[in-house]
């Protein structure tokens, strides 16, 4: 995206800054074809969900997969009910920054001690000895109150509220007293603020630079692919000097080679943590280092600005317009953006993934525990039926009414079968289908003994009958619980294809949305171009 920077000849890097910021131009950018590919994926995410609700046939609405299933479907329906509620606070956010839609702000961010506020106030009267507008502000109830006094500023963390300057016609400077150090009463609203933000100004105190945990807690801002410039404060030092004989503390300026060492560093060591936070590198500017306090000390003169690094600052203030502009041009898509992604994708990531993790989990405890409750269910029927199979036999031993002990003992092994099955396998609602009818060799039957003479029957035994009866139906039944545990794997794999589906579906919907948002931001990109990409008419 290009900027009209009028860049004539001028006499400093600060007479540069205010020249360009003064005379920007706000090009606009067509953003309604991402707008609306925005809006078509949310409400395509809300059909999805929908569609893709878990359900539990064929379990038990006690077992504990039943209760996983329901919790994730009522946190689903929990989702889509808030949706509109989030969407309501979006229009709010959108609305927030009306006081300054016509300018660049940027966010002050560092923690207690950075020089926050000092800063701004140095920036303030440096625009004001250049003849320049300079208001100071407050917020209050979402109300902005107008001041005539600089920002408060000490050695401890002075801002308890939303305060900034207007430098000039176009720059806002916004200091916080950080992210997580707001007044409840302003919390969502300084966030609804932050929102509005087009460029972020990192500040570390040069004793502890560029410490990548206030990254972390600028991974918001910086996720939203706002343009980062790291200013190293306080880049001072005391060293004894003596004056009209006495021996006192005099504060200087780091040298060059200092200061670019800590730059450096800083640069480097944010880059790692940009790239492991997943964040465009390319968004981090070259830091710079300067010292607020030498610059007072000096009255603001013109060495001054240069060794206490303030030329430096106020160049890279000027190239961060530029990118800064880039991103209020197409902020309306930006905030729709990050809504879709921290208010409506993230809760489902964190919460919802988590969840269908958990419950594949459980899928995979059920199901190995199969192959045990089937070990078990066979063991004990087989064993009961063993058990009365003696007398079993003994009584129909005398007609030899094999048909009457076959019909018995599948009565009697569907009757086991029943109880072990619903003990063992409580949480399947499983269709009962009974073992069939127990036959065994044709060839089987008792063993007649006769006598030599006149064939009397003397004895009728069964040792061989038993032992066939036993290991045949131990086969039987094992073949029948095989069915059984393979209706019961049916059930769980089903809830598996589920979870699938919609792991599936949550992916290609971060997939799609980071599609659209990478078009969004793609520099100098043509329209017809972006409409063919989103497919859009």
């Amino acid at each position: 995206m290009s900027t009209d920077l009028i860049q004539t000849s001028i006499e400093s890097p600060i007479q540069h800054l205010i020249q360009s910021s003064d005379t920007f131009n706000q090009p606009e950018q067509d953003i309604l074809l991402h707008l609306n590919k925005m809006q078509a994926w949310h409400q395509q995410l809300a059909t999805n969900l929908n569609e893709r609700r878990l359900n539990s046939n064929g379990l038990s609405s006690s077992s504990q997969i039943s209760t996983a299933i329901v919790a994730l479907n009522t946190q689903l329906e929990h989702y889509l009910s808030h949706w509109e509620t989030h969407l309501d606070r979006l229009k709010d956010a959108q609305s927030i920054a009306e006081h300054f839609e016509d300018k660049i702000i940027l966010l002050i961010f560092g923690k207690f001690n950075a020089g926050k506020s000092s800063l701004c106030n140095v920036l303030a009267e440096s625009f004001r000895r250049r003849q320049q507008s300079v208001g100071y502000f407050y917020l209050d109830a979402g109300n902005i109150i107008e001041i005539d006094k600089p920002l408060k500023e000490g050695a401890t963390e002075t801002t308890s509220r939303l305060q900034g300057v207007c430098l000039g016609l176009n720059l806002i400077l916004l200091d916080t007293p950080g992210l997580h150090s707001v007044t409840p009463q302003n919390a969502e609203l300084t966030q609804r603020f932050l929102d509005s933000a087009d460029g972020v100004l990192w500040l570390s105190s040069s004793s502890s630079p560029g410490q990548v945990k206030e990254l972390m807690a600028l991974g918001q801002e910086l996720r939203r692919h706002k343009p980062l410039l790291p200013v190293i404060t306080r880049s001072d030092y005391f060293e004894e000097d003596e004056v009209d004989g006495e021996i006192c503390q005099v504060l200087c300026n780091k040298n060059s080679d200092q200061r670019s060492l800590q730059e450096q560093d800083v640069y480097t060591r944010a880059t790692s943590q940009l790239v492991e936070m997943q964040v465009d590198p390319d968004l981090l500017q070259v830091p710079v280092s300067i010292s607020s306090q030498m610059l007072k000390d000096a009255d603001f003169n013109d060495q001054a600005m240069q060794s206490a690094g303030f030329n430096s600052l106020f160049n890279a203030l000027f190239h961060l317009i530029e990118p800064a502009l880039a991103y209020k041009q197409r902020k309306p898509a930006e905030a729709l953006l990050h809504h879709l992604q921290e208010e409506i994708l993230a809760p489902l990531q964190l919460e919802v993934v988590p969840q269908l993790n958990q419950l594949q989990v459980c899928l995979n405890n059920a199901s190995n525990a199969l192959v045990q409750h089937k070990s078990q269910i066979m063991t004990q029927t087989w064993r009961s039926v063993i058990a009365t199979l003696p007398s079993l036999l003994e009584q129909f031993a005398a007609q030899q009414a094999l048909p009457d002990l076959y019909r018995t003992l599948t009565q009697q092994t569907n009757q086991l079968l029943a109880v072990h099955i619903s003990k063992h396998l409580v949480d399947y609602q499983l269709k009962f289908m009974p073992l069939e009818h127990l036959e065994f060799s044709e060839h089987l039957a008792y063993e007649v003994i006769y006598a030599e003479e006149d064939k009397d029957i003397l004895a009728i035994g069964h040792e061989l009958l038993y032992t066939e009866i036993s290991n045949g139906l131990l086969q039987k039944v094992d073949n029948y619980l095989d069915d059984v545990i393979e209706q019961c794997q049916n059930v769980l794999n089903n809830i598996e294809k589920q979870i699938e589906t919609i792991q599936q579906g949550l992916a290609n919907d971060e997939q799609e949305l980071q599609y659209i948002a990478d078009y969004l931001r793609r520099p100098n990109s043509d329209s017809s171009k972006v409409r063919n990409l989103l497919n859009l008419s």
